[in-house]
Order: C-alpha cells, then sequence, then structure tokens
C-alpha cells in the first residue's frame, strides 16, 4: 500500500495532467522538497507522522498545486472544478481565447454568463457580436437585445428591430407591434441611416441561428463531455483528507 506521500504525490500529478517524462521528473524534484520538509520539522521535535502531514498541509491542496504545476495558460485547460484558462479553456468558469463554462469570459465566449468580443449564452454580453437570452454589446440578436443595433423579441438600441423595438432609430423593416423610434425615415441623420448596414450582418446571424443552433447544441453536448470525463479522471477512490 501506498504512503501518505505518495498518495499526495499521485493527486498532485493526477491535477497537473503532464506527460509521462515530465511528471516523473516534476515528481522527484517535490518529493526531494517535501522530505527534507519533513526533515525540518522532525529536527524541530514533530514526531515523523505529524511532521508528514504537517509538511502535506502547508504544500496545499493536491488539486491547488497540481493545477498551478499545469501552468498560466496552456493550449488546452479542461476542468471540473475552479476556473480553466488557456487559450481553449472549459469548466465552470473559463477565461480564455475561447472560453466555454457556466460563466465564460474570452474573445469567443459561450456559457451561462458569457462575456467577450462573440458572445453566446444565457446572458451575454459582447463588445460584437451576441447571441442569448439576454444580450448586451454591439450588434446584439436576443430575446431581450439592448446594444447599438439590437434585434429580438424586445429590442433597445440605437437601432433597433423586433417585436418591441426601441430605438433612437427603427428603420420601417425593424417596426413591430409596438414601436417607438425618435426618428423616423424622413428626418434620420444621413449618419444614423448608414449605420442601418449593420442589421444586414445581424440579418445574416439571423438567418442562420436556425443552422447554428444544432451547432451549439452539439457542441455543448460535447463540451459536457469532456467536463464529465475530466471529473471521472480525477476523482478519488478515497476520501482524500488534504483535496478538499
Amino acid at each position: 500500500m501506498k504512503n501518505i506521500l505518495d498518495r499526495y504525490l499521485d493527486r498532485v500529478l493526477l491535477y497537473a495532467n503532464k506527460p509521462a517524462a515530465e511528471a516523473e521528473a516534476i515528481r522527484a524534484e517535490l518529493q526531494d522538497h517535501l522530505l527534507q520538509k519533513i526533515e525540518d520539522l522532525g529536527k524541530d521535535g514533530m514526531p515523523r507522522e505529524e511532521a508528514i502531514l504537517e509538511a502535506l498541509r502547508q504544500h496545499g491542496s493536491p488539486k491547488v498545486v497540481g493545477y498551478k504545476l499545469r501552468g498560466p495558460f496552456p493550449w488546452v485547460d479542461i476542468r471540473s472544478q475552479g476556473t480553466a484558462r488557456g487559450v481553449i479553456a472549459i469548466g465552470p468558469k473559463a477565461v480564455g481565447v475561447f472560453a466555454f463554462g457556466g460563466m465564460a469570459v474570452g474573445v469567443f465566449a459561450c456559457g451561462g454568463l458569457a462575456a467577450g468580443l462573440f458572445s453566446a449564452g444565457g446572458l451575454a454580453l459582447g463588445l460584437l457580436f451576441v447571441w442569448g437570452g439576454f444580450g448586451i454589446g454591439g450588434v446584439v440578436n436576443a430575446g431581450f437585445a439592448l446594444g447599438v443595433v439590437a434585434a429580438g423579441g424586445c429590442a433597445v438600441g440605437l437601432l433597433a428591430a423586433g417585436g418591441m423595438a426601441i430605438g433612437v432609430w427603427v428603420p420601417p423593416f425593424g417596426a413591430g407591434p409596438v414601436t417607438i423610434s425618435y426618428y423616423t425615415a424622413k428626418n434620420v441623420p444621413p449618419l444614423l441611416k448608414s449605420l442601418a448596414v449593420l442589421f444586414k450582418i445581424e440579418a445574416f446571424m439571423d438567418r442562420y441561428i436556425a443552422i447554428l443552433i444544432p451547432v451549439y447544441v452539439l457542441a455543448i453536448l460535447g463540451l459536457s463531455y469532456l467536463q464529465v470525463r475530466e471529473a471521472k479522471r480525477t476523482r478519488s477512490e478515497d476520501d482524500w483528507l488534504i483535496n478538499g
């Protein structure tokens, strides 16, 4: 049976998820460090069993230590708990260029709460394009849309189109059953009128949403599978007292 130090190192490397050769080098370095710490505690009069536990406690949770060993921003970071950080980040919370999670922040962000340049989610915030239940951003298509160009069930923006459209200008093609527009087609300033070209982008988004929805659903299922697989990979078979 493995001793507690070996079990601790096993857990650290499980979360670190490094290639075998690199993992062995890391293990040897951590083991040397911990053994030295245990020896120092023993010299202070602490019994060896207590010294081992104290050294591991001071070193930290295997999960925290292991995740730190992944590096500041790996190419792919998948986590079943905590915040994933990577070029492609997948986790309950995710920060990356491509971020997928319950809370996602990235250039391309997808999640229950998503914030980025391009965002999709239940609550989506984006500087450029946004799609979601509640969207705030540049060009927005959402159930409730608030943006420079807003389209949706209820749309509020500089330019708006939807069932309920409220905007500085609501183009004739954007008027719905409830429409509030400061300008009309007759007196709208040329600059504002020229911005209506952005609706072509929004119309493109709207046209392909029917295609994107199944892709979106499949992507969510695939990402959820990766998270579940990661959770199974890192699940302990025992109640590890330092893992909490």
